[in-house]
């Protein structure tokens, strides 16, 4: 494995939870299955995430939620910023789309973890833009989600769509 910030790892490990999740079905991997995808020790993502699976997938989804709601950030950004962060965001985890679909009104855990992230979002987007109304925040997450399904934008029809 080449020398990769923490960063990196975590990400590449639940990025791999996910593509797992996609093609073996929920909870159908094992952790060597992740270790392999994502070319780290089982060690590591035993530091990481510890040993349960169903602890591992939620945190995959958490962390990747939070990354591509960009919900980490402290930083304030523009609507055409953020869609760039998205756009920028799916490449990266392909597979985060097709599991949010199956899951997003599911009675599971994964399910609920989706909803409050939504949640989370809104509320977030609310504080960013106090000026909008809710239904104003609302088109701005339903463009978030409509970047992320169409998955195959570039930057630059962000910049055309979204002019300064």
């Amino acid at each position: 494995m080449t020398e990769n910030s923490k960063e990196e790892v975590y990400f590449k490990i639940c990025n791999a939870v996910l593509k797992l999740e996609v093609v073996k079905g929920t909870l159908g991997w094992k952790i060597s299955d992740i270790s392999k995808e994502a070319d780290v020790t089982r060690s590591l993502i035993y530091y990481y995430f510890g040993k349960e699976k169903e602890t591992i997938l939620k945190e995959a989804w958490g962390y990747m939620l939070e990354s591509i709601f960009n919900l980490r950030s402290a930083t304030p950004v523009g609507v055409r910023e953020r869609m760039k962060i998205v756009v920028s965001q799916i490449k990266k985890m392909p597979y985060l789309f097709i599991i949010f679909v199956l899951e997003k009104n599911s009675a599971t855990e994964i399910g609920e973890l989706i909803r409050e992230g939504e949640k989370a979002l809104l509320k977030k987007l609310g504080g960013l833009y106090p000026e909008m109304s809710k239904e104003e925040v609302l088109t701005i997450y339903l463009l978030e989600l409509g970047v992320v399904a169409c998955g195959n934008i570039e930057s630059d029809v962000v910049d055309a769509i979204f002019p300064e």
